[in-house]
């Protein structure tokens, strides 16, 4: 015991003597690479010397209690023990503060009341080692030192949490009451941020050089750039680095930090796609906006409430007997939130559609006050029907075949607040019945055949009602064309599946390609009735306009197989985080995102390549293989570097049949779902093994350069 203090009274002092050389010298202090990983121990080494000191303190304090030379022994042990981590904590610490990113003069009372803790630490044991007249010094010292460990406590929080961790404000802040014109940044992304993000990106931790917690900063960025690209997601950083893999280095929020969930991150996806507006509200979002319908999900999950206001409804619940009757694979029926009798109600698929199924939701009209309809074939007559819903609040009929003919028959619907008839054809004359709507508060016009000065006359006459139309340009004005959307958004296709593109704007031609070529404005076929395609194709298209900018690309990669495979089988397995559903994930149709590559339909392969058996019921001649698979440059993610094809009549007896190079990206590109395929010569084949091998190094002009690429495979086609 004797040697071992010799010992460590010498190491104790060597360690404090260095502290305190650091501390005097940090200005002109260099640290070699090899140490920060020494550092980013210290918040793991900084508990010990916590829990050690608190328990010198209970031993000294009830002293009297305890007697014999093994007490005195142990007692001496720990105040050693105690002294040691405390000392090696510090100089953790130190190393930790020269990796930056926090603020000066947090960090500056962190380091002088760690180095002091340890000096406090180390006298305690010197103390004990003395004469008895010294002891009389002990407990003064020992309360010092515990008020120094409270003290180094609270700021080492504060550089890690916030400045009132430990004595957080008195003061308490009702929550906010969010409206429809609530910025969508404040009432949803801004929250999601800060519990997440603001930890390691505030005032007094700059992680990065980013600083999150400031709009000033979060515009600004960190020493990569900005954090988003408006509009372009999948280039955004903060997208990217929330799709890594949760080892990875870059994985934003670090490991071992609270994680966004996958809602979280298509939320902040969809806001950076709608254009990353930070003063744009909800009620300045079309009715038929993504964005809009997952900010409601969003507020209505956290706050079990509507976004406007908690409403208390006087109406039973309806039955389970009732919900189950009118919930169909069309129609959607569930409460407006948690434990609320309130519903809501949505349609699906145009061709679906009957008025009788309307006429169906009177087994819970009395409990349903949200209604969608939007692109569903509902015509004027329908309006009677909507008008037995006596208690419906809010009623959304974008992109119907309604034309306003029949509002007056909606009068009954005294608590009606909220009606979209944005790309109908209503008109003035129509609306004006709307002024018998008592609680009506807002009407969504966007695309319809009103102009300036009718709106203008409208709200006149109606001055509780806001009426919302979106912009409209002046006719010397040019403006450039939204992209034609995709009607059937089905991906795996067969014969019978036709393509069908539309757009919201009357006069509008699509242009269109399915040979990989861009569509010229003028020589381009002109898209007038749905066609088919025919498995793997990828079809480009535009929108042009007498007076408008033509749209931007927009390009649809179509997948189908002629040959199903009767089972797969994985001879590798993915990564633990991207597992999907084993082999069936690869011949079950289901596909994948881009936005979201945790997505069960998803198997990533890095350590090892992708191989798999596919075997067929009886054999079949193969004329092609192809892959689907995803592409993320940012996210690490690349086409594989090498596709092997292998086929026979059983797994013993394959032969290489197709060996191809995949064209790999020269710069950071969009991320998107593209198909490689393997053109064989018709080979008879029983079984077939596929081997796509990732990428081993990351070329220079990617900013992992060096480091493995991903290879992700949601499906395989075989025609």
């Amino acid at each position: 015991m004797r040697r071992f203090q010799a010992v460590t009274a010498n190491v104790l002092l060597a360690l404090n003597l260095l502290l305190l050389f650091l501390l005097i010298f940090q200005e002109k202090v260099v640290l070699p690479g090899w140490l920060q990983p020494v550092g980013r121990m210290h918040p793991m080494l900084l508990h010990l010397p916590i829990g050690l000191l608190v328990l010198v303190a209970v031993l000294w304090v009830f002293r009297r209690a305890f007697a014999g030379e093994g007490v005195a022994q142990l007692f001496r042990f720990l105040l050693i023990i105690t002294a040691l981590s405390a000392s090696v904590a510090a100089l953790m610490g130190f190393f930790l503060s020269r990796e930056g990113g926090y603020t000066d003069n947090l960090l500056n009372w962190h380091k002088y009341t760690g180095v002091g803790m340890s000096l406090l630490a180390y006298a305690l044991v010197v103390l004990n080692e003395r004469s008895e007249s010294n002891s009389r010094l002990f407990s003064p010292v020992l309360g010092l030192s515990t008020l120094c460990l409270f003290v180094t406590g609270h700021f080492g929080a504060s550089l890690t949490h916030g400045e009132d961790y430990l004595f957080p404000n008195e003061e308490v802040v009702p929550e906010m009451a969010f409206t429809d014109d609530t910025p969508v940044f404040v009432s949803t992304i801004e929250p999601i941020l800060k519990t997440k993000c603001y930890q390691c990106h505030n005032e007094q931790k700059q992680k990065g050089e980013l600083l999150m917690s400031t709009m000033a900063g979060l515009l600004k960025g960190g020493k990569n750039g900005p954090i988003w690209v408006a509009g372009d997601p999948l280039n955004s950083h903060m997208i990217q680095r929330a799709n890594l893999p949760l080892e990875d280095k870059k994985h934003m929020p670090p490991k071992g930090k609270a994680q966004l969930s996958p809602d979280e991150v298509g939320l902040l996806t969809a806001w950076i796609k709608a254009g990353a507006d930070t003063k744009k509200s909800l009620g300045a979002l079309a009715q038929n906006d993504p964005l809009r319908a997952l900010v409601l999900a969003h507020l209505n999950a956290k706050r079990g409430a509507s976004v406007t206001e908690a409403v208390a409804y006087d109406f039973d619940a309806a039955s389970e007997e009732a919900l189950e009757k009118v919930n169909t694979p069309f129609r959607v029926v569930v409460p407006l939130a948690h434990d609320s009798p309130a519903l809501q109600a949505s349609f699906f698929v145009r061709e679906a559609y009957k008025p009788e199924h309307l006429a169906e939701l009177s087994d819970v009209k009395q409990q349903l006050v949200s209604l969608n309809l939007t692109n569903m074939p509902v015509r004027d007559e329908d309006m009677k029907t909507i008008a037995q819903f006596e208690n419906l609040e809010k009623l959304i009929l974008n992109n119907s075949e309604v034309t306003g003919k029949t509002l007056a028959d909606l009068k009954s619907l005294t608590k009606l607040n909220s009606l979209a008839l944005s790309g109908t054809k209503v008109n003035k004359d129509a609306l004006a019945a709307l002024s018998q709507l008592p609680h009506l508060k807002e009407v969504f016009v966007w695309n319809t055949p009103l102009g300036t000065a009718e709106l203008a006359q409208l709200q006149r006459e109606n001055k509780g009602i806001r009426f919302v139309a979106g912009y409209i340009p002046s006719d010397t004005e040019r403006l450039k064309l939204n992209p034609p959307m995709l009607v059937n958004e089905q991906f795996v296709v067969t014969a019978q599946t036709p393509v069908t593109f539309k757009h919201p704007l009357p006069g509008v031609q699509i242009r269109y390609t399915t040979d990989g070529s861009e569509p010229d404005t003028l020589k381009s076929p002109v898209y007038q009735k749905p066609f088919a395609v025919n498995g793997f194709t990828v079809v480009k298209a535009r929108a042009t306009k007498d007076k408008w900018y033509a749209s931007e690309l927009v390009e649809y990669t179509f997948f189908g197989g002629q040959h199903k495979p009767a089972q797969a089988e994985l001879v590798n397995q993915p990564n633990p985080q991207y597992l999907g559903e084993g082999g069936k994930t690869l011949i079950d149709g289901k596909k994948g995102t881009i936005e979201n590559f945790k997505d069960v339909a998803w198997l990533g392969f890095r350590e090892k390549p992708f191989e798999a058996f596919f075997s067929f019921a009886r054999p079949v001649p193969l004329k092609s293989v192809t892959l689907s698979i995803g592409k993320n440059t940012g996210s690490y993610i690349m086409p594989p570097n090498t596709v092997e094809v292998w086929g026979g009549p059983d797994k013993a007896h394959l032969k290489l049949v197709r060996k191809i190079q995949p064209t790999q990206p020269q710069k950071e590109e969009s991320g998107r779902i593209e198909g490689i395929q393997a053109a064989l010569n018709g080979e008879t084949c029983a079984v077939v093994k596929i081997v796509a091998r990732p990428v081993t190094k990351l070329p220079a002009w990617h900013p992992g350069k060096g480091q493995p690429g991903w290879v992700f495979v949601d499906e395989v086609f075989f025609n």
